[in-house]
């Protein structure tokens, strides 16, 4: 696949070595939910360093209206503590867990038809 953005990347890595990547963090949390296969490791790129790759359970996630992400889940992974609420303040929105996101995953719409 090839990312259009890379601050909205996320990857997983199957137990197996298969590599799956998505080009909005929102997609990882929703395939993760429709999906049962055995992952080894998650990860997400930092929205504001994104040459930065962060593992997705220790990412703060910031969901906000004024993101345009990719796959329209207006969320962004960013590294706990300063940055976050930097980020926070400059865009607004909610920041929250990687759990708080398995919960309530983004759900895409359907694809319109002709």
């Amino acid at each position: 696949m090839t990312l259009a953005d890379p601050r909205f990347a996320a990857e997983l890595l199957t137990r197996t070595g298969k590599a799956v990547v998505f080009d909005d963090v929102g997609c990882l949390a929703a395939w993760l939910g429709e999906n049962s296969i055995a992952v080894g490791s998650s990860w997400v790129a930092n929205f504001a360093a994104p040459d930065q790759w962060l593992p997705a359970d220790s990412a703060v996630y910031l969901r906000s209206d004024t993101l345009r992400t990719p796959m329209a889940s207006g969320l962004v992974a960013l590294a706990p503590g300063q940055q976050a609420d930097s980020v926070r303040v400059l865009l607004g929105g909610t920041l929250l867990t990687w759990h708080d996101l398995l919960a309530a995953p983004h759900r895409h719409a359907p694809a319109p038809t002709s």
